[in-house]
């Protein structure tokens, strides 16, 4: 069954790779990647260059990092690009992804069309040229968007500086910095790379020129500077904090008790939840937690510290399972690796820091309050009330995690003690179903056999007495055999 299932694996690996070596025409690499104008490439262009230059046609996507693009040509199908600049000028016929520093659309030649859908980018600067008209929404992250083209659909930007200088047919989502600040060290910092880059300044603006026709939602410092027009609804969020007179602050009494309150709330439940849905396994940490404490510490905090990494791979294993097959034209794939990889993670992760930020903590309360009634009145106590238990406990914990100042390591200390006792008592039931599982797979020769019991032995019969030498001179009446008979 195993070796089914391997080669089925096997064999839809190879058929994934086929397939995208099929549409896989054309591979660049180097310091100058250039597609002259007379070129066209029948399939999606895979591109690892310094300077990447396409000219000519791309019927397919274009995947790549190009630290400094420029596309002047067409491109029949999307967009994936990283690097330092971009200069767009062309036609995409499909979406634009990019990310880098800075990127520019000028859309200089017939239909003034540089990207026929949405357009994504992460960048610091994004320039969008007057003539430069995009058919799809905008959605982008950095430190100012200039958009100085008609868009026909929505705009959506997080960032520091925003403007409109032309025409947004959709909704138009900010969230933009404060006006007073200043960006010029930005400048000065991208002197080394050689880019020209011209701060404007933090804010929203709609120049004379732009005009919204839907809804513009924005949030920030101050107010929009708005000169041109808005048809729709203006939703305005501020960002700066509201000032209030000063009251009588909160005692330190009543801030710890809160806190104590919160902590003991948290924990009692979570630990009632795990004695009531599996009491023996909710206890079965105890023993390590008890015996080796120091260890149980250190195996919790390498396992909550080794977490985040892991944490962070899987996420980005599940973003390549979607992406590729994207690329690859595999929709249904991505589909299906992305819908299984997305609950796995979130099965993975999520059951992992729940047992880590409440479960492990609770298992440290109900030790500690197995302690304490062990103490005062016997192990047999301790042991026939772990409710009792777990209330003791987690109520010196909560005391301990809310003081002032140094809670915390009380915090972290259970935390890591708790984790570790778990890892260790997991540890410890998967060893012993190993070991059921090896002693249930001996052969029948090793079996024991059962006892038998042997037959009684037969009695031994003794030759009868012969007459010879010395029963000669025996007194009348006297017969040896009838002597050594029982009566």
């Amino acid at each position: 069954m195993r070796r089914a299932i391997r080669l089925t694996l096997i064999a839809t690996l190879i058929s994934l790779l086929a397939t995208g070596l099929a549409f896989a025409r054309e591979l660049r690499q180097g310091e100058d990647c250039t597609i002259p104008a007379d070129a066209v490439v029948r399939g999606t262009l895979f591109a690892f260059c310094q300077n990447l230059t396409i000219a000519g046609r791309v019927e397919g996507n274009v995947i790549g990092i190009g630290l400094r693009a420029n596309i002047s040509g067409e491109i029949g199908k999307n967009v994936y690009l990283a690097g330092l600049t971009l200069e767009q000028s062309g036609l995409v016929r499909g979406d634009l992804h990019y990310v880098g520093l800075m990127m520019q659309i000028d859309a200089s030649a017939a239909p003034n069309r540089p990207a026929a859908g949405q357009v994504m980018f992460a960048a610091l600067s994004a320039d969008f040229a007057r003539n430069a008209r995009v058919a799809g929404p905008i959605t982008g992250v950095g430190y100012q968007a200039l958009i100085n083209g008609p868009v026909a659909d929505e705009v959506s930007y997080w960032g520091s500086a925003l403007v409109l200088g032309n025409r947004v047919l959709g909704d138009v989502y900010a969230t933009v910095g404060n006006p007073e600040t200043d960006a010029s060290e930005l400048e000065t910092l991208l002197l080394p790379l050689d880019i020209e880059f011209a701060a404007a300044a933090p804010g929203l603006a709609i120049t004379a020129t732009g005009r919204v026709s839907g809804r513009l939602e924005y949030s920030g410092p101050a107010e929009a500077m708005i000169d041109g027009r808005v048809d729709g609804q203006i939703a305005y969020y501020s960002t700066t904090p509201v000032l209030v007179p000063d009251l009588p602050q909160q005692g330190l009494a009543s801030i710890f008790y809160d806190q104590f309150r919160r902590e003991l709330t948290v924990l009692l439940t979570a630990g009632l939840l795990g004695l009531a849905l599996s009491k023996t396994q909710f206890q079965r940490p105890l023993s390590a937690l008890r015996g080796r404490p120091a260890r149980s510490f250190v195996i919790g905090m390498l396992l909550f510290i080794i977490s985040f990494p892991l944490a962070l791979i899987l996420l980005i294993i599940t973003t390549i399972a979607i992406v590729l097959p994207l690329a690859l034209h595999l929709p249904e794939v991505a589909l299906v690796a992305g819908a299984l990889l997305t609950l796995f993670d979130v099965g993975v992760i999520g059951v992992f820091y729940f047992s880590a930020i409440f479960i492990a903590r609770a298992v440290v309360g109900l030790g500690l309050g197995r302690f304490v009634l062990h103490v005062a009145w016997g192990a047999e106590t301790a042991r026939r009330r772990p409710r009792l238990s777990l209330l003791i406990g987690v109520a010196l914990l909560a005391f301990f995690a809310s003081l002032p100042v140094v809670g915390f390591l009380f915090n972290a200390g259970a935390l890591f003690m708790g984790l570790g006792a778990i890892a260790g008592a997991a540890l410890e039931s998967l060893g012993k179903i190993r070991y059921r599982q090896l002693r249930g797979a001996e052969p029948a020769r090793y079996a024991a056999r059962p006892a038998q019991t042997p037959p009684p032995a037969a009695p031994i019969a003794l030759p009868p007495i012969a007459r010879g030498i010395g029963l000669d001179n025996l007194p009348d009446g006297f017969d040896p055999e009838q002597f050594f008979e029982e009566e």
